[in-house]
Order: C-alpha cells, then sequence, then structure tokens
C-alpha cells in the first residue's frame, strides 16, 4: 500500500512548481522561477527541499533534471485514500458522513454526489 506523504509547506510549494511543469525541469531553471516569484532561496536551500522530496520517492532527479514521480491527483489520490483508511476505517460513507456532519452540504452539491455515485 502506498503511504501518506508527510510534507512541509515549502515542500509541497515546491511540488506545485514542479506540478506546473507538466514535465521535467532542470534545478536552475526551478529555481529561477521561485526568484521570480519573490522567493529568496539559495541553491542549497531548494537541493535540500528537493533531497528530501526525492528520498520521499516524490521526486526524481537524473543529469540536473527533476521530475515529479506522481501527478498532482495521483498524490491528491494517496493522501486521501490513507486519510479514509486511517481515519475512517476505510469507508468512504463514513467520510461523507462526517464531513457532511461539520460542514453544510449544498442541495446541487448532494445532487451531484448521487449523480458521481450512481454512474460510477
Amino acid at each position: 500500500m502506498k503511504r501518506v506523504y508527510d510534507i512541509s509547506d515549502a515542500e509541497m510549494e515546491v511540488m506545485e512548481k514542479l506540478w506546473e511543469q507538466k514535465g521535467g525541469i532542470k534545478q536552475a531553471e526551478l529555481l529561477a522561477l521561485f526568484e521570480a516569484d519573490g522567493k529568496k532561496w539559495k541553491r542549497q536551500t531548494l537541493n535540500t527541499f528537493l533531497s528530501r522530496l526525492e528520498n520521499k520517492g516524490l521526486v526524481n532527479r537524473e543529469n540536473r533534471i527533476v521530475r515529479v514521480v506522481y501527478s498532482r491527483e495521483e498524490y491528491n489520490g494517496m493522501q486521501m485514500k490513507t486519510v479514509i483508511d486511517h481515519m475512517y476505517g476505510g469507508r468512504l460513507s463514513n467520510f461523507v458522513a462526517s464531513f457532511v456532519k461539520e460542514h453544510s452540504i449544498t442541495d446541487s452539491d448532494a445532487k451531484d454526489l448521487i449523480d458521481f455515485l450512481e454512474n460510477n
């Protein structure tokens, strides 16, 4: 089973930037993108975040090219599955019940959910 990935806010910023690239990017180009966004990270700072993400199995680096291992959708799906498994006994119905209990759900959202479940 794939596991949940505990990543820092800064590591998530790196992942978000990598997902925006739709493919590999050179580390120097990635650093330039952060600089353009006002981040004043040094090369070693970015390298530290990339090393952590690589150790967690979320990115690959080869010849100074960085690539994500999982798409944003795959990553989010793995995170959600892990949460549902560990917090709701693997039952989606328990998750939905808990969510609806704590948050209001519109009639439109309820209809969309029912339609989705009936068609999938």
